[in-house]
């Protein structure tokens, strides 16, 4: 039986639209057909026009030069895709699109009045859609890919294909999968019903759904009696309904396989349990696949709580399973910044996020909220050994010169010390111990009676412990084991304090006595750095610098030399000797020049380093030396070694 195309009444909604993709439309829906041929078309447009215009001023735009106006509006909407010029007749023809996208609307809106038919087909309906209109797709073999990643520029009409001559059906792509599978189930209610076969199916699936009797037979009564409910469990992707559906797909195709004449129904019946057990299974791998990424996330938040504790993306990336399978093999990485994003951003009852952000070397890492104050303590571990180290180095530095700072006497002086060197040695520990989060973590692990490692109670009433408290350092304890590696006149402050002023009264002499002789050659070399006692000022802040910039296990020379490798690589000894001398000539010709120009030059770590800068981009020879770092580097080191040197300051 052919199908009744819709109609549209051409002195009612056709007179209400008067542009011209509607009257095409309109025109196609009265002649069931999505083909107009050009001529007909404007002769009866142009008589309707001038008929309804009396009533409605509207169409007068369409009485006069009708075909002007339409060449003019048609290539318009062929430009747009809402309709094509076929040009397979001498006088042309129109094809619009969207009559048949409007027809298979009409043919799903009422799917229960057609649940004892097969699904509609071209066969069907007696109609043939271009091929530039229509995807196939095979129900066993295509279905469940294209639900996974529908292919771009999808045609709306899709022509399922199903197995072993069961035929096709056409269903709009917005329409897979809920309402082809709402069709399907409708369809399966039907064939239970004129074959009053429940109770048998209900016995033929029991032995293989063992144990799951009483679901078997909800799952029944639901298709009969509330069929479209059937589908929110299908859409769950819930094992019974999988398990279900897989079973009785067969069950069916089995019977119907077995008869010769196969009636209408029948074919519906088998049709449904294919689209069924396909959609089923599209929806039971996206399941299998959303459990999985639930439980790679919660793995993911497992290692986030495991030392180190501190991660950045480069690494939570690498995360694997306990069986060695990668965690961003489970889930996306739009997935894992998703979930970072909501780690470290949503709370609860106005407490922190779970996840914390902390800055390492500029890279963004993450650090669990409850292991953050287990961070700190191994921040705290690795760290306190090296500044003890540091500080017994730059103290016994300092006794040995005879010299002494105010962090060997004031305990305030002495944190602060402890300070700069865990800036320096644990970038990371420095910036937590100074950002707020960290005293709210503390009460909040302190309020819920959360253990806290010994080593992380860094807060008293609120405020931070002092440096001295945290690193369980003492100041003098710190100051008797610098003076334990010295030899023991060091240990008398009477005999240091005379050894110290003997030395600074012989500096005062010899820099008095080689002012005097260059007094006459040039105008006050003498107060190069701003007097007599000022350059033993700027020698200590040079011993200072070194103190800060020469890494711990080397000294000023070894790290020159070292530093010196990595920028001066010549094969031959001797030339790279050269240059390395050449080198240090230029730095030493222009720390004299600056000296001379700048009578108050001040010795500090950024005008040494701004020095070295404009050393090397004035020299056009330096300018090839790579790396840049090394080679800057040593251009401080060596001006801090010139500036130790007091003769320097002489011959200068």
């Amino acid at each position: 039986m052919t199908p009744s195309l819709p109609t549209i009444n051409m002195t009612g909604k056709m007179a209400q639209r008067t542009d011209l993709y509607s009257v095409l439309m309109s025109y196609a829906n009265k002649n069931n057909s999505p083909y107009i041929k050009i001529d007909p078309f404007l002769a009866f447009l142009e008589k309707y026009a001038k008929r309804i215009s009396e009533d409605q001023i509207e169409w007068l735009k369409w009485t006069k030069d009708v075909r002007v106006k339409f060449w003019s509006e048609l290539s318009n909407l062929a430009e747009e895709g809402k309709c094509e010029l076929l040009h397979d007749t001498d006088e042309g023809r129109i094809y619009m699109p969207q009559f048949y996208v409007d027809f298979l609307k009409q043919q799903y809106l009422n799917i229960d009045e057609n649940a004892d038919t097969p699904f509609p087909s071209e066969e069907s309906l007696q109609i043939e859609i271009p091929d530039s209109q229509k995807t196939y797709l095979g129900v066993e073999s295509d279905m469940q890919s294209f639900l996974t990643n529908p292919p771009e520029n999808t045609a709306p009409i899709i022509s399922l294909g199903f197995p072993e001559g069961f035929g096709s059906a056409l269903v709009l792509a917005e329409a897979i999968p809920q309402r082809l599978a709402e069709a399907g189930i409708l369809k399966i209610r039907n064939y239970l019903r004129t074959h009053s076969n429940r109770e048998y199916a209900y016995h033929k699936l029991s032995p293989q759904l063992a144990g799951k009797e009483r679901y078997l037979r909800d799952m029944l009564n639901q298709i009969l009696t509330r069929p479209l409910d059937c589908y929110a469990s299908i859409e769950n992707g819930s094992d019974f309904s999988y398990l279900f559906w897989a079973h009785f797909a067969i069950l069916v195709k089995g019977d119907i396989r077995k008869k010769k004449d196969r009636l209408s129904e029948e074919i519906a019946a088998i049709q449904a349990v294919c689209i069924l057990e396909g959609i089923s299974a599209y929806y039971k791998a996206l399941a299998v696949a959303k459990r999985e990424k639930e439980m790679a996330l919660k793995d993911l938040e497992l290692h986030l709580e495991k030392p180190p504790y501190l991660f950045n993306l480069d690494q939570i990336i690498k995360f694997t399973s306990t069986k060695g399978v990668l965690l961003l093999s489970q889930y996306s990485k739009e997935d894992l910044q998703n979930w970072l994003k909501k780690q470290t951003t949503e709370s609860k009852n106005d407490s922190l996020p779970e996840l914390l952000i902390v800055h390492d070397r500029g890279k963004s890492c993450f650090v669990s909220k409850n292991k953050l104050l287990h961070l700190c303590a191994r921040l705290l571990a690795e760290s306190r050994d090296k500044v003890k180290t540091a500080v017994l180095k730059r103290w016994v530095r300092l006794i040995k010169s005879y010299r002494k700072e105010n962090s060997m006497e004031e305990d305030r002086e002495f944190d602060k010390l402890l300070e700069q060197y865990i800036e320096k040695y644990s970038p990371v520990f420095s910036s937590l111990l100074k950002d707020p989060k960290l005293l709210l973590v503390y009460e909040e692990m302190e309020q819920s009676g959360q253990n806290i490692p010994i080593a992380g109670k860094i807060f008293s009433k609120g405020e931070l412990l002092p440096y001295s408290a945290i690193l369980l350092l003492k100041r003098k304890e710190l100051l008797d084991d610098a003076r334990i590696v010295l030899p023991f006149w060091y240990s008398f402050p009477l005999l240091t304090a005379i050894i110290a002023f003997l030395i600074k009264l012989f500096n005062k002499k010899k820099m008095k006595k080689n002012a005097a002789k260059t007094m006459e050659s040039e105008d006050n070399k003498d107060d190069l750095l701003g007097g007599e006692d000022n350059s033993q000022d700027s020698v200590n802040a040079a011993q200072e610098i070194e103190l800060a910039m020469v890494p711990l296990g080397f000294t000023l020379d070894s790290y020159l030399e070292d530093l010196a490798s990595r920028w001066s690589r010549i094969l031959n000894m001797q030339a790279r000797k050269n240059l390395v001398e050449d080198v240090n000539s230029l730095i030493r010709d222009n720390l004299r020049k600056t000296l001379r120009v700048q009578k108050q030059y001040k010795i500090t770590r950024e005008n040494l380093s701004q020095l070295a800068i404009s050393i090397v981009s004035h020299t056009p020879s330096l300018q090839s030396l790579n790396p840049k770092e090394a080679l800057l580097t040593y251009i401080e080191l060596y001006l801090v070694k010139l500036l130790e040197n007091q003769q320097f300051f002489s011959n200068s």
